[in-house]
């Protein structure tokens, strides 16, 4: 016990509280606290990425993979010597242009649902990590001391 002022009646006496004990679980409940925060940030963006990626699976890669030029260029004219001849057929090239949009498009459109569920559990996760340890943080002072001293209720 702890008394400040004389020692009479009116005096403050108060019991001594071991801070020691309670400050290692504290700042790792505030650092994991801190991380599930940090976690529930970067998750809500990729949710919010893959929400739109999924409504939109072409338009990331359009600059990029889609604009493919699927024609012979300006001036290219008559056959290459020693290259075989295909024979396709003209509207061929155009067959496997929209083939290949469309399989790109199905692909980007997989990458963004798997993104979405990714970031989706990701959340959930955050979100459970930082309520327990809050509630732990936050718990009565004297049921904590009482656990870390063997005692119960």
């Amino acid at each position: 016990m702890v008394c400040y002022g004389p020692q009479t009646r009116g005096s403050y006496c108060a019991k001594k509280v071991d801070r020691s004990n309670n400050t290692v679980p504290a700042i790792y409940g505030y650092t994991v606290c801190l991380i599930a925060v940090l976690l529930f940030v970067a998750a809500s963006v990729g949710f919010v990425n893959g929400v739109f990626r999924t409504v939109n699976p072409g338009f990331e890669g359009s600059h990029h993979r889609m604009s493919v030029p699927w024609s012979r260029p300006d001036g290219f004219h008559g056959t290459v010597p020693g290259v075989a001849q295909t024979g396709s057929a003209p509207g061929s090239m155009d067959q496997r242009r929209d083939t290949f949009r469309g399989a790109t498009i199905a692909r980007a459109r997989l990458n963004a649902v798997r993104g979405l569920a990714v970031s989706l559990v990701l959340l959930i996760i955050s979100i459970v990590l930082f309520r327990g340890h809050w509630r732990w943080l936050n718990a009565p002072r004297a049921s904590l001391t009482a656990i870390n001293a063997g005692e119960s209720d």
